[in-house]
């Protein structure tokens, strides 16, 4: 789901019976439908993701086959679920707009309602609440079920917490807490609840807040919703932190162990970030590794379910296309082979032209801010300190003491510039000054774990391991100014073919595309020269990292 569905659940369960009351007949009859709709049923309830997202995007093509403006709107629905439900929120958020122009040639407001709603979700996770209440007024617009208008104003009301506007959640959820409705619903009675206390907490009002919190634990044990559990035991935590510590990390562990149970990876990330600020310093670097490699395998199995739904579509098209593309590229495979062969000598010279100038801008931007440090930084207290001795009286001992401090601030700052701009030593003593440059980072408010168990230095030659040891530098710079990151991690492997650094830390991160300056840029030039490439990673309040790799 999008958002944890302790808090926002999608109400899809009466679509399906709408769907297969309202199938066209022409349509529905076809063997090639039935089959591919049984399947993707079949798949779904088993949570063969893949699977139901190929035979849905066959029923799709189907439909377009057969001019079936009415029943391709259930299939992409089905799609558009599937891909919020992997984390690929972008492709989510174009299907349902895909399917927007279908609805509007065959009104049926159950289906919009489901698409307005799974959209205002969308934005939600997406950091955008304006345009998610604008979606979710336009659910509640067309809703009539009362039970679906109690979902719906949960929602609007847990937007409004995700704003940090506690007053209006509180009136919201206060108007459904005793609904007649919702407590014949034990899982949506009790997100009510945990939501309303979870509100009063960050009120303050903690008579209230635990009420509520308990309230809704009592609801969910009894209805056996582990999932639901686990936003309890979470929000508990969060009441007991300054009064109970011990007691909140036990609640912590609670909702750590039961999401990992049910599979829940949002919400074992969440006990864990708590564990990680509340335990001793021990088990707070056991959890920042879990956090981190849990964190690592979300990206990479969203990355796989993303590539996973391109291809099918791709597939799917690629086969319509098939038997009409193969008389035309066998006419013209001598002169496209031709053209790529000279584009692409066209695109090495160009790229190593580039990259000769990159590293040229490096350089340049090297010495500039050399000489803005050397100016703003030592030349403004050397000049304070020539001021001092010509203005003050050396026989007292305090203008000697703080005379001796001056100079011990310009020996540092000098120090401090020519080691970030020294000649490196790339023999046998580089491994140890590379180590020795990272622990100047490390701090009592800040933890650099280091995996170097498969970084062979002997094996690279000295021009990339200056290259090496700038580019981490750089990093960490960078990291030290502007992330307040508490948790760096700092992987060096090479094989026999390429050199890996793969760098993340749990800093605030940004979500600004032009976030690449001064060092950043320095990184990218420095591995552009080299024929090397490089990702990054970085959301707002989710951390940042880098991928690089470089040829050997």
């Amino acid at each position: 789901m999008i958002l944890r569905n302790v808090h926002s659940p999608f109400f899809i369960g009466f679509i399906v019976l709408l769907f297969f009351t309202s199938c066209s007949k022409n349509t529905k009859e076809t063997i090639s439908y039935k089959t591919s709709i049984a399947k993707a049923e079949s798949f779904l309830e088993s949570q063969t993701y893949d699977s139901a997202f190929y035979y849905y995007n066959t029923i799709k093509n189907l439909c377009n086959e057969n001019n079936d403006t009415k029943n391709i709107i259930y299939p992409m629905l089905r799609m558009g679920e599937i891909q919020s439900v992997q984390g690929d929120l972008q492709s989510s958020e174009e299907t349902f707009t895909e399917a927007l122009p279908y609805l509007k040639k065959n009104p049926q407001n159950d289906y919009l309602a489901f698409l307005y709603n799974s959209l205002a979700m969308i934005y939600l996770e997406q950091h955008n609440p304006n345009e998610a209440f604008n979606y979710y007024q336009k659910s509640w617009s067309i809703t009539t079920d009362s039970l679906k208008r109690c979902i719906l104003k949960n929602n609007i009301a847990y937007n409004y917490m995700k704003q940090k506007n506690y007053s209006k959640a509180i009136t919201l959820l206060k108007s459904l807490k005793n609904s007649d409705t919702l407590k014949n619903h034990d899982t949506d009675w009790a997100r009510v609840l945990d939501n309303l206390g979870f509100s009063y907490l960050n009120k303050n009002n903690y008579t209230s807040s635990k009420e509520y919190l308990e309230q809704a634990k009592k609801i969910r044990e009894k209805a056996k919703d582990s999932l639901g559990l686990t936003a309890s035991f979470i929000h508990l935590a969060e009441w007991y932190k300054n009064s109970n510590p011990i007691l909140a990390n036990q609640h912590a562990l609670y909702a750590l162990k039961t999401a990992t149970k049910v599979k829940n990876t949002n919400d074992r990330l969440e006990a864990l970030s708590f564990l990680i600020q509340h335990e001793n310093a021990t088990l707070s670097k056991k959890y920042a590794v879990l956090y981190l490699k849990l964190n690592d395998s979300i990206t990479g199995v969203q990355q796989k379910a993303k590539n996973q739904f391109a291809k099918i579509k791709y597939d799917s098209k690629q086969a319509l296309l098939e038997a009409q593309q193969q008389k035309a590229m066998k006419e013209y495979f001598i002169l496209g082979l031709i053209c790529f062969v000279s584009f692409s000598i066209y695109i090495y010279y160009r790229i190593k032209k580039r990259n000769l100038k990159k590293l040229q801008e490096t350089t340049y931007t090297t010495e500039i801010r050399i000489a803005k440090k050397l100016h703003d930084e030592l030349a403004n207290d050397v000049h304070n300190t020539i001021t001092f001795i010509d203005t003050q009286d050396f026989q007292k001992p305090e203008n000697k003491e703080h005379l001796l401090h001056n100079l011990d601030t310009i020996y540092h700052r000098t120090r401090n510039i020519s080691n970030e701009n020294s000649t490196i030593d790339t023999g046998k003593n580089y491994f140890e000054n590379f180590k020795s440059m990272v622990g100047l980072y490390q701090n009592s408010q800040r933890n650099i774990l280091l995996q170097f168990e498969n970084f062979y230095v002997e094996k690279i030659n000295p021009e990339l391991k200056i290259i090496v040891y700038r580019v981490v530098q750089e990093l960490l710079v960078n990291m030290n100014k502007h992330s307040q990151a508490t948790l760096v991690v700092l992987k060096i492997e090479n094989t026999k073919k390429t050199l890996y650094i793969t760098y993340s830390d749990n800093g605030v991160g940004t979500q600004n595309k032009n976030f690449k300056k001064n060092g950043i840029q320095n990184v990218e030039n420095r591995i552009f020269s080299v024929n090397g490439t490089l990702t990054f990673d970085t959301h707002t309040g989710k951390g940042f990292k880098t991928h690089i790799s470089i040829p050997l």
